[in-house]
C-alpha cells in the first residue's frame, strides 16, 4: 500500500522512496519550501526562479526503485505558502541538473503539481498531449489539441515570448552540455534511420526549397501524412498525395485520393512505404474504411483494402516488421505489407480493446480493459505473422488514464494519471517486467505526445537517452528552455540549451543522435541541431533569415505536438496535420508544407 504525499514543507515519514540526507541540487524547476513553485517565465520582467531546495541521493520521494512500479497519487498536496521573490543560483545555467540525479518528483506518480505560477507570467495550457481518447473521438482530439495549441501559441506571442534581440550567431555552430555528464544515443518524430554519429555538414547555411501554400478548404480538413526520400518529400494534401523534389520543391508526382486523410503512418518502411486510413469518398460523413498502402519512390498506390467492420472514425495506422496494423474504436486489423494478405482482424468485445498500435522496430499493441472511468492498460508486443502477443507489459498503475508510445525498442510510454493531462514518462525494463526509470512531467516538462497512440513527435529515445523539452522561461535576452536528457534511470545527464531568445525542442533522433530544432528569433531563422552521446551540439542546418515568414507559417513549438518536423539526410521539412478553413490574417499565406536543404 502506497502512502500520501507528506503535507509541503515537510519530509515523508519513511516507507516507499523515502528521502535520505539531502546532498545534491535537485533539477529544473524543483520548489524550494516556502516559496512558490517554479513555472515558466513570462515576460522579461518577471523575477528569476528561486533557489531549488536539495533531493535525497537515492532518488527523491515517490521514485520507482527497478523493477517497481512508481507510486500511485493519493490526491492532491496542499498549496505550499507563498515566500519571498526568489534570487538566481550561483553558477551554471538556468535550471542546469546535477549530473546523474534523478528528477525529483514533488509527489508520488501523476500527483498533482502546486500552483506556480508568478504574478505577471503568462498562463500555462495543458497542450492535447496525454488527454484520454474516449469512445468516438476519432479526429475529434486531434482538432481539439491542434486548436488550443494554435490559441496557446498566439497568447503566448503576445505577451512576448518574441522579443526584438541581437544578434545570437556568434559564428560557433557548436554547443557543448556539461562535460561532467555523458550519455549514449533511436526513436520519435525525425528519421530514426538516419546514419548514427552524422558528420557535420560542410555548408550549414540553408535555402528554401519548398513552400506549398494550404489548399482552400470549406471546413477543417485532415491531411495527416507527410515521409522524407533521398529525392522527394511527399505529403497528403486535401486531393491527392504529391511527392515535392528536394531541388526545387517542383511536383515529382502525385497520388489522386478518393476521400479524406482519416490518419497515416508516422513511418515509412526501409524500402520507402507508407501507409495511410482515408474516407471512402469525398463526403464528410463517409467512413474512415479505406486502407492503402503507397510507394514513394514510384509515386503510386500499391494495394487498397476497406477494413472490416465498416469504421467510422480512424486515427490509428502504423507499420513494423513488414506489417501495416491498424485498430479504431470497434476493432482491430493487420496486413502484409507485401502479399497484401490479411494477418487478423479482430472486434471489440467484452470489456477489453485494441487501443493502437505503434511500430518502428517492433509491433506493439496498447491494449485497454475496464470501464473508462476506470481503465486498466497493458502494453504488447505482437508477433507479425498471426497478431499473437509474445510479451507483455501489465504492471501498469491502476490511476493510469490515457498511454502515449514513444518508442518501441527501447520501450518508452507517456502516460496521463489522475486527470486528462500528461504526467509522466516511463521507460520500461528491457524484459518488459517493470519501470526501470521515470520522468515526473510536473510544471517542469513539456509533454513530448499530442493525443493519439503514437503521436510523440517533441520527444527523442534513443537507446540510453529520453529528451524532453523543458517550459519557457526568462533568459538574459529575452525567452528560452532547454533539452533535458535522462538515461533509462530517469537520472539527467545532459542539457542543450536554446540560446538567447531561443526555443528548443527535441523532434526525433538520427542513430544514436537526438534531432533538435531551434525556432526562429524575431530576425533569425532557426536551426536544426544533431545532439551526441555526449550532450554535444552541432549546428547541422541554419534556415535563412530572408525567408522567416515561410519558417514561422507552420507551428512547429515545445507547447504542442501536432505538426510534425522531419530532419532526412541534411533537408528539414515542416507539414501540417489539419487545414483550417479560416481565413488567414491580412496578407499571409498559410502553408501546407516548408522544406530547407543545404546551399
Amino acid at each position: 500500500m502506497s502512502q500520501p504525499p507528506p503535507p509541503p514543507n515537510q519530509p515523508p515519514s519513511g516507507g516507499f522512496g523515502a528521502p535520505q540526507d539531502p546532498k545534491d541540487q535537485p533539477s529544473y524547476g524543483y520548489p524550494q519550501p516556502g516559496q512558490p513553485p517554479q513555472a515558466p517565465a513570462g515576460p522579461p520582467q518577471t523575477p528569476p526562479p528561486g533557489q531549488p531546495p536539495t533531493p535525497p541521493p537515492g532518488g527523491a520521494y515517490g521514485y520507482p526503485q527497478p523493477g517497481q512500479p512508481p507510486q500511485a497519487p493519493a490526491g492532491p498536496p496542499q498549496t505550499p505558502p507563498p515566500g519571498q521573490p526568489p534570487t538566481p543560483p550561483p553558477g551554471g545555467a538556468y535550471g542546469y541538473p546535477q549530473p546523474g540525479q534523478p528528477t525529483p518528483p514533488p509527489g508520488g506518480f501523476g500527483a498533482p503539481v502546486p500552483p506556480g505560477q508568478h504574478p505577471g507570467a503568462y498562463p500555462t495550457m495543458p497542450m492535447g498531449s496525454g488527454m484520454p481518447g474516449g469512445p468516438g473521438n476519432g479526429n475529434k482530439n486531434k482538432i481539439i489539441a491542434i486548436v488550443a495549441a494554435a490559441v496557446a501559441v498566439v497568447l503566448i506571442a503576445g505577451l512576448g515570448v518574441f522579443f526584438l534581440t541581437k544578434d545570437d550567431s556568434d559564428g560557433n555552430d557548436e554547443s557543448k552540455g556539461d562535460d561532467k555528464g555523458s550519455s549514449e544515443g533511436s526513436s520519435g518524430g525525425g528519421d530514426p534511420k538516419g546514419g548514427g554519429d552524422p558528420k557535420k555538414p560542410q555548408n550549414v547555411e540553408g535555402k528554401l526549397v519548398i513552400s506549398e501554400n494550404s489548399p482552400k478548404v470549406s471546413d477543417l480538413t485532415t491531411a495527416e501524412g507527410g515521409w522524407a526520400t533521398d529525392k522527394v518529400f511527399a505529403k497528403s494534401g486535401v486531393d491527392a498525395i504529391v511527392g515535392y523534389g528536394l531541388d526545387n520543391g517542383s511536383k515529382k508526382w502525385s497520388i489522386p485520393l478518393k476521400g479524406e486523410v482519416c490518419t497515416a503512418s508516422r513511418q515509412k518502411t526501409e524500402d520507402n512505404r507508407a501507409a495511410l486510413v482515408t474516407r471512402e469518398t469525398k463526403s464528410s460523413k463517409a467512413k474512415c474504411n479505406r486502407l492503402m498502402v503507397i510507394d514513394l519512390d514510384e509515386g503510386e498506390e500499391l494495394w487498397s483494402k476497406t477494413l472490416p467492420g465498416e469504421p467510422t472514425t480512424n486515427d490509428n495506422v502504423t507499420l513494423a516488421e513488414g506489417v501495416v496494423a491498424t485498430a479504431w474504436i470497434g476493432g482491430s486489423a493487420g496486413y502484409n505489407i507485401e502479399s497484401k494478405k490479411e494477418i487478423w482482424a479482430a472486434e471489440n468485445s467484452g470489456d477489453c480493446r485494441d487501443e493502437g498500435y505503434a511500430g518502428g522496430k517492433q509491433l506493439v499493441a496498447v491494449t485497454r480493459c475496464g470501464s473508462y472511468d476506470s481503465p486498466k492498460f497493458s502494453i504488447q508486443k505482437v508477433n507479425p505473422k498471426n497478431g499473437k502477443p509474445t510479451k507483455k507489459f501489465d504492471a501498469m498503475p491502476k490511476n493510469v488514464e490515457a498511454v502515449r508510445v514513444a518508442s518501441t525498442q527501447p520501450l518508452t510510454l507517456e502516460v496521463a494519471a489522475g486527470d486528462s493531462s500528461a504526467s509522466d514518462v516511463f521507460m520500461i525494463t528491457d524484459d518488459w517486467k517493470g519501470i526501470d526509470g521515470q520522468i515526473r512531467l510536473g510544471n517542469r516538462y513539456y509533454s513530448g505526445c499530442s493525443t493519439e497512440t503514437e503521436s510523440c513527435l517533441r520527444m527523442g529515445v534513443t537507446d540510453k537517452v529520453v529528451t524532453l523539452s523543458t517550459k519557457t522561461h526568462s533568459g538574459q535576452d529575452g525567452s528560452t528552455n532547454e533539452i533535458m536528457a535522462f538515461d533509462r534511470k530517469g537520472k539527467t545527464k545532459w542539457m542543450v540549451e536554446g540560446g538567447p531568445n531561443r526555443e528548443i525542442m527535441p523532434i526525433g533522433t538520427d542513430g544514436d543522435n537526438v534531432i533538435g530544432y531551434k525556432r526562429p528569433t524575431y530576425d533569425k531563422g532557426g536551426e536544426v541541431v544533431s545532439v551526441d552521446a555526449a550532450g554535444k551540439a552541432t549546428t547541422v542546418l541554419r534556415m535563412p533569415s530572408d525567408k522567416l515568414e515561410d519558417e514561422k507559417a507552420i507551428s512547429i513549438s515545445s507547447i504542442s505536438s501536432t505538426n510534425p518536423a522531419t530532419y532526412h539526410n541534411g533537408y528539414f521539412f515542416m507539414d501540417q496535420d489539419l487545414i483550417s478553413d479560416r481565413k488567414p490574417i491580412g496578407d499571409e499565406e498559410r502553408k501546407l508544407v516548408v522544406g530547407y536543404g543545404p546551399r
